[in-house]
């Protein structure tokens, strides 16, 4: 199982965070939300994500809304 362990103190903004997933996540072309649920629909690797000071993120309601909708789409994709 790949793990990615996002720390929301450092990424913190949405383009940050984004940029930041693009390194780690393969078939991630943009750095916007669509472009990550599509990279993560159809990923057939286990994956983990585990976000770290949640509370730090800016707009938590929009984050965690696109990572339920990775969530139900792609059941490899865990998130913590």
């Amino acid at each position: 199982m790949n793990k990615i362990i996002i720390d929301l103190k450092k990424y913190s903004t949405k383009p940050l965070l984004l940029s930041f997933l693009m390194t780690q996540i393969e078939g991630m072309f943009a750095p916007n939300y669509d472009a990550l649920i599509d990279a993560l629909a159809f990923y057939d690797t286990p994956l983990e994500m585990e976000l770290k000071y949640l509370n730090s993120y800016e707009n938590k309601k929009e984050l965690l809304e696109v990572l339920d909708i990775i969530k139900k789409e792609n059941k490899f994709i865990q998130i913590k």
